[in-house]
């Protein structure tokens, strides 16, 4: 009995240790290989740049530069072009002023509410309801955005996007409307200009028109660079009228 008992006591305590004891892998089998974390991949700057303008809040704001180049009946001229950009949401506060012949002209567009206020020159504000073409809605409207590749524009290394089809485009989408005497305003090669993460950086625009200077009927070709220098910020009132 106490070799049994003593037997009994040796068996427990081997099989306690070899509970213990992971098991060994068959003969011949490989160990699990562990499962890898996938990697996201990150946006490109174009599918960046729309998500940030598709934004709810999205703003910015900048400083215009350019020239209007001017076809007279009597041979043609041309001069600078300066002004303001803010945009916030579907608001948009857009002040250009334009020098050609002697002449300066400024023209001011403020659309905030859902109403669009114009004026000339310093001007009476004239209120309409706005055309609810916004900025935003051209980017997230299916258009066809091309990234040209990266270039120096705006002081910097800039991603150069361009509008596949820029036909048709609405001149108010991007703050711009016709001022009095002003016809057949046209957009006709605008162009974005963003950080590798998709921050807009800057605007360029080619617009078209035709009005009077001086009397004389001319077709005039603005271009437009759009500098932005903050996208945080931009408040966008209502003017008094």
């Amino acid at each position: 009995m106490r070799n049994l008992a003593r037997t009994m006591a040796v068996l427990l305590i081997l099989g306690s240790a070899a509970a213990c004891i992971p098991a060994w892998p068959p003969f011949g089998a490989s160990a699990p290989t562990p499962t890898a974390t996938p990697t996201p991949t990150p946006l490109s700057a174009l599918d960046a740049f729309k998500a940030w303008v598709a934004g709810s809040d999205f703003q910015a704001q900048g400083i215009v530069s350019g020239s209007v180049q001017a076809k007279l009946i009597v041979g043609s001229t041309s001069g600078p072009v300066t002004g303001t950009f803010r945009v916030k949401g579907g608001d948009s506060d857009v002040s250009v002023r334009f020098e050609i012949l002697g002449q300066t002209v400024t023209y001011d567009s403020i659309v905030v509410d859902g109403w669009a206020y114009s004026r000339t020159n310093g001007g009476g504000w004239t209120k309409t309801q706005a055309s609810g073409k916004t900025l935003q809605a051209f980017v997230s409207s299916g258009v066809v955005l091309t990234d040209e590749g990266v270039e120096t524009r705006f002081g910097g290394q800039l991603h150069h996007l361009t509008v596949a089809d820029p036909a048709g485009i609405d001149p108010s989408a991007f703050g711009i409307t016709a001022g009095s005497g002003q016809d057949n305003l046209a957009i006709d090669a605008p162009s974005f200009w963003v950080e590798s993460d998709g921050t807009p950086a800057g605007l360029s625009i080619e617009a078209s028109l035709d009005q009077k200077i001086l009397g004389t009927q001319s077709h005039e070709k603005v271009t437009l660079e759009i500098a932005i220098d903050t996208v945080s910020g931009v408040e966008i009132a209502a003017p008094v009228t």
